[in-house]
């Protein structure tokens, strides 16, 4: 325990030095994600034995352990983020329970297994991360090694784009094996590059979700932006090869939360350094930023489109035979059809209490990073403004994708969504540590990013 709440002591003791804290857990967890092929799993264990997937169920694990075993009290009062995770997972097993428990298809079986596998694995990356975190510090290095990682595939994606070839699919790991043929897609002529990811559609999304991150990492007062903003430019780039509405999207919907914090000045310059950016992808690949208009202007003729407006017709059959519990997670097979849609995909499979579940889960994390915007230290609001943007972009693109079937944009979510329940529960901590002459939470609006006075406050007390 440290005087940071629930924050999980080191492995090995007290003594962080001497193990591995939550922080290095979830760096590794970063690697396994983001720097092997998400195509590569343990082969028993079908689409649940992805490396970063077993990772997460042990520190769900972990995390249950650390739990049974204290006997001091967090000290920071109720963790939303928490609790509502938990009961969603809850919620979860139940579907999961009905549907084993009733007539289900043979085929049906392994996938509900490997859903709630994926879904406990999850679980585990958001608690270990909402409780383990053990200070601001340690959670700001978490946030730059997820924007290095991030800025690391999106410097593959470029090299993957420009030599026409994938790369990833010449790696051999000992114990994985690939569970897809995976090939470097094209759309309209032009290669698009899908990193580490299963598709480039993957692709674009989860760098969309870190760009926000990476924004705020480059625009701090640290002495390694430079870093961040070189980082910047394949990131930018990427999104764009990568041809794929749902990364523009979910990219678009972050920076209008990012702007939400922004001067006037700072819009502009973000509107010059676009339009910078679209000129420059003009003039190096001709038709690119046609094609990318195309694929709004021509949305009535696109198949794909026709294939989401025609799911709710299809939908509403599988949820009207099980509208309160659904018939399980991860069931709804692409041989019934293809959704594009994560909300309307859960809805059929975790029923209404499902869907409202996960939505509880999404709102608490946006609120917890709404409510880190009271601290009093410029990087960590920007920081909290990005992991809500990240959050609030994540969220957006289960509209129009279905995050649920790919495992690189799912755990991105949770993972977000943990990291936003550090974010409050650290800032709530100092807030209440002795000597900082508040024992309440300010709400954001009270902080400087939306009053020019703030009451300064002093760092937890050392563990």
């Amino acid at each position: 325990m440290s005087g940071t709440g629930t924050a999980f002591v080191g492995v090995e003791g007290t003594d962080t030095r001497r193990g591995a804290d939550a922080t290095t857990v979830l760096t590794l967890y970063l690697v396994l994600l983001w720097l092997i092929p998400s195509s590569m799993v343990v082969p028993a264990l079908g689409s649940a034995g992805s490396p970063a997937n077993l990772l997460g169920i042990a520190a769900f694990f972990w995390w249950v352990w650390f739990h049974v075993r204290r006997t001091e009290v967090s000290g920071v009062g109720l963790q939303p983020v928490r609790a509502a995770m938990l009961g969603w997972l809850l919620i979860m097993l139940m579907v999961y329970a009905n549907a084993m428990a009733g007539p289900i298809p043979s085929d049906e079986i392994s996938v509900a297994d490997n859903g709630i596998l994926r879904l406990v694995g999850m679980a585990g990356i958001l608690l270990t991360a909402n409780d383990g975190i053990s200070s601001t510090e340690r959670l700001h290095a978490l946030l730059r090694r997820l924007a290095l990682a991030a800025g690391a595939v999106a410097v593959l994606g470029f090299v993957q784009y420009v030599t026409h070839q994938l790369w990833i699919d010449r790696l051999s790991i000992p114990g994985l094996t690939p569970g897809a043929v995976v090939e470097l897609g094209a759309r309209a002529g032009f290669a698009r590059p899908s990193g580490t990811s299963a598709s480039a559609i993957e692709y674009g999304v989860v760098l969309a979700m870190a760009l926000p991150i990476m924004i705020a990492l480059a625009s701090g007062d640290h002495r390694r932006r430079w870093v961040f903003r070189l980082l910047l430019v394949p990131m930018v780039l990427s999104i764009y090869l990568s041809v794929s509405r749902s990364a523009y999207l979910c990219a678009l919907v972050g920076l209008m939360v990012m702007a939400l914090s922004w001067t006037n000045r700072q819009r502009l310059q973000a509107l010059a350094i676009m339009g910078v950016a679209s000129v420059a992808m003009y003039l190096a690949v001709p038709g690119l930023l046609g094609t990318i208009l195309g694929l709004f202007s021509d949305a009535d003729e696109d198949p794909s489109v026709s294939s989401r407006t025609g799911s709710y017709e299809i939908a509403s059959e599988f949820v009207a035979n099980s509208p309160v519990i659904g018939r399980g997670f991860g069931t709804f097979l692409p041989k019934y059809w293809i959704l594009d849609n994560g909300y309307l995909g859960l809805l059929i499979e975790g029923g209404v209490v499902g869907l409202l579940g996960f939505l509880a889960v999404l709102t608490a994390g946006i609120l917890a990073a709404r409510r880190a915007l009271a601290t009093t230290d410029h990087d960590g609001r920007l920081l909290a403004r990005a992991v809500m943007a990240s959050i609030v972009a994540g969220a957006s693109c289960l509209a129009f994708f279905d995050t649920f079937a790919f495992p690189q944009t799912s755990a991105c979510v949770f993972l977000v969504l943990g990291i936003a329940g550090a974010m409050r529960r650290l800032q709530a901590a100092e807030r209440t540590a002795p000597g900082s002459g508040s024992t309440a939470e300010p709400s954001p609006e009270s902080s400087p990013e939306g009053s020019a006075e703030s009451a300064p406050t002093s760092p937890a007390p050392p563990r």
